[in-house]
């Protein structure tokens, strides 16, 4: 799949990997891409104005990093770097990393992934809102998810969350279950 705002994501990490200088970091550099943007690449659906990444590096992320291109009606758009998008402040699986895809390398100093449709899940659990749980009906509908997996890796990220409150986590996976089941057909 080769969309523009495929193109654009591209765009956005080669301005970032010119940013990578010196020997004081460990290239390559990975970038693990979540959110609106990893829900695109999964399900060719949801497009997001904004790019949410995790960096496993301290790197200087260029100010004001936006990126124009144009949709599929031939209007153009802006994507921007989320700044202030962090995964400590919801819900992540330790190991996200190991299940994460990678999609590709630029210049041998970032290696680009998304996070596994899994994961992406899990990492709704936390706020839960409206379009984050759109998100999990698209990833459950795509058949990009097992069940079992789901509830082991989710419950797991519960156990050991840092933050918020582990009976609201419960709660909402509770929920994605059940719309598992319902999108499924699997009702009991």
């Amino acid at each position: 799949m080769n969309t523009s705002l495929e193109d654009a994501v591209r765009e956005m990490m080669q301005k970032i990997s010119k940013n990578i200088r010196g020997t004081s970091k460990k290239v390559p550099v990975n970038v693990y891409i979540t959110g609106g943007i990893a829900i695109h690449f999964h399900t060719a659906t949801r497009v997001s104005k904004d790019l949410d990444a995790i960096i496993d590096q301290n790197i200087n992320i260029p100010s004001k990093l936006t990126v124009l291109w144009q949709n599929e009606n031939g209007e153009f758009e802006e994507l921007a770097y989320d700044y202030n998008y962090s995964p400590t402040l919801g819900l992540m699986h330790e190991d996200y990393d190991r299940r994460a895809i990678f999609k590709f390398n630029i210049d041998d100093k970032l290696n680009v992934y998304i996070l596994d449709p899994v994961d992406l899940i899990i990492s709704k659990l936390s706020r839960f809102g409206e379009q984050d749980q759109e998100d999990i009906q698209r990833i459950i509908q795509n058949d990009l998810v097992n069940k079992n997996q789901l509830e082991e890796l989710a419950n797991d990220a519960i156990k050991i969350a840092s933050v918020g409150r582990p009976e609201t986590f419960k709660l909402h996976l509770a929920l994605t279950l059940e719309m598992f089941d319902e999108i499924t057909g699997n009702v009991q």
